[in-house]
């Protein structure tokens, strides 16, 4: 039978793994999140020439002969408001994932501790402390701006986006487009300021450790 110390040792082990396939499929998001307003962005403020390469994409991948009398046709604004509900989905799912990996590595570096209670470890040993004191310990000065870059790259892209966009169908007398893109582009704003909230409040040393108490007895069946 598994004594304590070989159980949160496998729950470690396997919360780290999920953990893993959290901050990848973030990364994921972030850089979808990061192409859909790049193209978005283009459609919007140069559709001049982003439009009739957008036309002739979508005639050879639906295999319309007449891309020129397609690209006349072509529905510009529905991709448009398309792009902006992608982009609210992206950001949604980024906060999402933002939040859980947050979480995660807090709860992997508080579990450290209590593995290290229960083996009994000594206070200069390194063994279970990769995502709480050992990280901390070694984190360079530029590791503390990463988070910020990522904030401030996507933030200035999306709100000059949903803020471009808006401007630019009140411009053209699109009053309710404009009011359906003023909704989108608060909630999406929210979302985004949580992300960023999450990023900036999770990213910190976990609470001290607890005392550590004596090393469990072996079972007597192992």
């Amino acid at each position: 039978m598994k004594n304590n110390g070989e159980i949160l040792a496998e729950h470690y082990q396997k919360t780290y793994e999920l953990t893993l396939d959290l901050w990848k499929e973030r990364n994921r998001i972030f850089l979808a999140l990061v192409a859909v307003i790049g193209a978005a962005t283009i459609l919007t403020f140069n559709p001049a020439n982003a439009n009739p390469l957008l036309a002739l994409w979508a005639g050879k991948a639906l295999g319309v002969a007449d891309t020129q009398g397609f690209g006349k046709s072509f529905p510009f604004g529905l991709v448009q408001s398309i792009l902006l509900v992608v982009v609210f989905y992206l950001t949604v799912n980024l906060y999402h994932r933002a939040l859980a990996v947050g979480r995660n590595y807090q709860y992997l570096g508080d579990l450290e501790n209590e593995i290290r209670e229960q083996l009994g470890s000594e206070p200069h040993s390194v063994a279970f402390t990769r995502e709480g004191t050992y990280y901390w310990q070694a984190q360079k000065r530029l590791q503390k701006a990463v988070k910020w870059c990522f904030i401030l790259l996507v933030g200035s892209l999306l709100f000059a986006f949903l803020g471009g966009r808006t401007y630019n169908d009140f411009k053209l007398g699109k009053i309710l487009l404009a009011l359906v893109d003023m909704l989108f582009s608060f909630t999406t704003g929210l979302f985004f300021v949580a992300y960023a909230m999450v990023s900036v409040s999770l990213d910190r040393p976990n609470r001290a450790p607890k005392k550590q108490s004596k090393p469990l007895a072996k079972s007597k069946s192992a």
